[in-house]
């Protein structure tokens, strides 16, 4: 016959119900734990749901989380709720130094503990635990760090001063397992946090970065504006000087012919009179002839000088203001440009020589190349030629199958290499402070692009400055 089993006792029926009712909750309650720590809560209603879902698995009435400084070393106590201490000893938000208490041990070993009273008291005799703070008659304590992989955040604690209550290692594995989420839940709050301050800066970045890119393209726009006409007025003073001195030069043939036809009229006045008195005489007539014919070459000479005056300047002049573009001989037209600046070169001892072919014909801006090089040469005389006596300029002018090549020479004081670098950016002058506007050679170089042409520059202090450059035959 086979053995019959016993039957189980009642007592142990109703032990099986209560575990397996407490399985049930258990899992309840991990399950609500694990879903509203990623949830959208703010963290002081996560701790406190947290609080009272442990509590239906766990005799959890007294119970706190702390978050950890590590470079302050101190603890900063964000959620307390315990039967002794709570009150006027309540102790949320407060910071307390890390210490060596019971939780500190925690963060110490960075594991989680169960602690009773003869164990506290073993690891106070061991030294690992100074102090305890707050009411010290519990009867059981239960800590667990709370980690995300290297970031140690903080510790979760619950502790009983029930004489029949004893914690356990499965307790202690459900709020191991407790703190694991929460740390899940203060990391994901942490880099939300830091995105959305991270989103705000950058927002705001963007904002001033836009207002910095308004007040820039501003600040460019008038910057341009203020650059075209400080260049327009260098070449209205360019003009201008030319204009002053061709009017001063014009001034002395003028004047002698003004001279000459007023001795003249008295000469004139004077044979009359003899005649209309009958005392002429044949020597009064032939020494009126003689002065006839002196004044008359001294006023053809002078007159023709005059009109050569007058033809340059009018050339130059109406070049430099149209800027239209004509076809123009290269060789007359530099002689135009010199005679033009002849009231500054007589002033000095320096010498200009012009080497051009005869028969090199370009159509192109005149006014723009009279400009390019009226402004080379007193460059040359104001600035490469300060200290010197006798300065030498030298034009030369090659005829290629599409381009000309003006090279211009001087053997004046030269520039440094950092002066050569910055020699065609506006304002830039070695005479600050002594009149120079800094935009001679920055106009130089924008009419020289204005004819698609190219310039070059090549110097060295105590040898001189020389210019190549490229102009197309056909603008």
């Amino acid at each position: 016959m086979k053995e019959k089993h016993a039957k189980p006792s009642y007592e142990e029926l109703e032990r099986e119900l209560v575990d397996l009712t407490y399985s049930e909750k258990l899992q309840h309650a991990l399950f609500q734990i694990a879903s509203i720590s990623h949830g959208e809560l703010e963290l002081d209603s996560l701790y406190q749901q947290v609080h009272r879902i442990v509590n239906e698995v766990i005799d959890a009435t007294n119970f706190f989380i702390a978050l950890l400084n590590e470079e302050e070393q101190h603890i900063q106590i964000v959620y307390f709720v315990d039967e002794k201490d709570s009150g006027d000893k309540d102790l949320t938000g407060e910071i307390l130094p890390l210490g060596q208490g019971l939780t500190s041990f925690v963060v110490k070993t960075r594991q989680p503990q169960l602690l009773n009273q003869q164990r506290i008291a073993a690891l106070i005799e061991q030294g690992e635990i100074k102090e305890v703070l707050g009411s010290t008659d519990f009867t059981s304590w239960i800590g667990a760090p709370m980690i995300t992989g290297d970031t140690f955040h903080g510790v979760i604690v619950a502790q009983t001063y029930k004489t029949a209550v004893h914690y356990n290692e499965h307790e202690l594995k459900v709020l191991d397992f407790v703190a694991n989420q929460i740390a899940s839940a203060i990391e994901s709050n942490v880099n939300e946090t830091q995105r959305r301050h991270a989103q705000q800066r950058l927002a705001e970045q963007h904002r001033l970065l836009e207002q910095k890119n308004k007040q820039l393209t501003s600040t460019i726009d008038n910057l341009k504006k203020t650059r075209q006409e400080l260049v327009q007025r260098e070449k209205m003073a360019s003009l201008g000087g030319l204009v002053a001195g061709i009017a001063h030069e014009i001034n002395t043939p003028l004047g002698i012919c003004v001279t000459g036809v007023s001795h003249l009229m008295e000469e004139f006045k004077y044979i009359k009179h003899s005649y209309e008195q009958q005392t002429l005489s044949e020597d009064d007539l032939v020494e009126f002839f003689d002065e006839l014919e002196q004044g008359l070459k001294i006023l053809e000479t002078n007159t023709n000088r005059g009109a050569l005056l007058v033809k340059s300047f009018k050339q130059v002049a109406v070049d430099q203001s149209s800027n239209k573009s004509r076809d123009i001989n290269i060789k007359n037209y530099l002689g135009e440009i010199l005679l033009s600046l002849k009231p500054k070169l007589k002033r000095v001892k320096h010498e200009v020589i012009i080497d051009c072919p005869d028969n090199i014909n370009i159509t192109t801006n005149a006014g723009a190349l009279s400009q390019i090089l009226s402004n080379l040469i007193l460059n040359s005389l104001i600035h490469g030629f300060e200290d010197k006596e006798h300065g030498r300029i030298k034009i030369s002018v090659q005829d290629k199958p599409k381009v000309i090549n003006l090279h211009y020479a001087d053997d004046g004081k030269g520039l440094t290499s950092e002066q050569v670098d910055c020699l065609f950016e506006p304002f830039f002058t070695t005479k600050r402070g002594e009149g120079g506007s800094g935009l001679g050679t920055h106009l130089i170089y924008n009419l020289v692009q204005s004819l698609n042409g190219k310039i070059k520059v090549k110097s060295e202090l105590g040898k001189g400055l020389a210019y190549l450059i490229s102009l197309p035959k056909s603008l």
